[in-house]
């Protein structure tokens, strides 16, 4: 036999009996919350495969040939100016070093040490100091000889001698030993040329007249 199913309708329910009823919902409602709430997780393997690492790889590229490089802002400049052909700068050439202008005591470089000036070559010639005594030989002073001897002196810069030669003699072999023992002993003012002390030579003529004042040894 088949139960039958009698179905009431709220108002039908007793009071009792509707909150039973009520319980039991609730009951069942947290249940099936709980039961939700206790999921079995997923297994290990079935979690997400993490994702491998992004590698990031930074290299210098090298700029384009029609790429210009980032330079300074060239001021403005007129239109003119931009269209103009660039200037070629030629150096001038280094002025060659200039010669020292020799002062007038360089011109003394240019005179031989050695060279004995004659009086035309001079500026200011040799002239003697001192007087000296010529003495008369006593042979030719007692004949009453004349004579006369022609000697080349040679006048150092100080003004000495440097020596003395006979280059002529009237009568020979008589006054030339008188004339050199007196021209020996002078002394003459040292010449000049362009302003420098030189040397110099001259010629003199020594003469002898027993009628003059002489010194007899």
């Amino acid at each position: 036999m088949v139960p039958s199913l009698t179905l009431l309708s709220p108002g039908e329910i007793p009071r009792p009996t509707r909150r039973l009823i009520l319980g039991l919902a609730f009951s069942l409602a947290a249940h099936a919350a709980l039961m939700a709430g206790l999921r079995p997780m997923a297994p290990v393997d079935a979690l997400p495969t993490p994702r491998a690492p992004l590698r990031v790889e930074i290299s210098r590229v090298a700029p384009e040939a029609g790429v210009l490089l980032a330079s300074p802002a060239a001021p403005d400049r007129p239109a003119d100016a931009a269209a103009a052909p660039a200037a070629t700068v030629k150096a001038e050439p280094a002025p060659p070093p200039k010669t020292a202008v020799a002062p007038a005591t360089g011109l003394e470089l240019r005179i031989p040490l050695d060279e004995y000036y004659t009086a035309r070559e001079l500026d200011v010639r040799a002239e003697p100091l001192n007087d000296v005594d010529l003495v008369y030989p006593r042979l030719a002073y007692q004949s009453r000889v004349r004579g006369k001897v022609t000697l080349r002196i040679l006048i150092n810069e100080r003004g000495g001698l440097d020596g003395v030669s006979v280059l002529a003699a009237e009568p020979r072999g008589l006054f030339e030993e008188a004339a050199l023992t007196a021209t020996r002993a002078l002394q003459f003012s040292p010449a000049l040329k362009h302003g420098r002390r030189v040397k110099s030579q001259k010629t003199i003529e020594v003469a002898f007249d027993p009628y003059e004042n002489i010194h007899i040894p």
